[in-house]
């Protein structure tokens, strides 16, 4: 599950963000993500591993939530935000 919010989009699924970041190497080569400022400068977003407090699936479960383990894209500008989403993420394959 993907979630958008106001320059922000946060990856529910690390699967899905491992898929679209296998992309984006390819089109911008392997050294993208090693320093911070080049996916902010070339991409206008920085990637930020998140652990969110979620709602429980399960209803007998012992805590109504749970911790997930999240990737956050915060990005810089909305068109920034824009293109990633019209490059990057596929609508037919990934239900939002």
């Amino acid at each position: 599950m993907i979630t958008y919010k106001y320059q922000t989009i946060i990856f529910h699924d690390v699967r899905i963000w491992e898929m679209i970041r296998n992309k984006i190497k390819l089109d911008f080569g392997e050294n993208i993500f090693l320093l911070s400022w080049r996916t902010k400068q070339e991409l206008g977003f920085t990637v930020r591993y998140h652990k969110g407090l979620v709602p429980s699936e399960c209803q007998y479960q012992a805590g109504r939530y749970h911790y997930q383990q999240q990737i956050h894209l915060d990005f810089f500008t909305e068109s920034a935000m824009s293109w990633f989403c019209l490059k990057y993420i596929d609508n037919e394959v990934i239900d939002n």
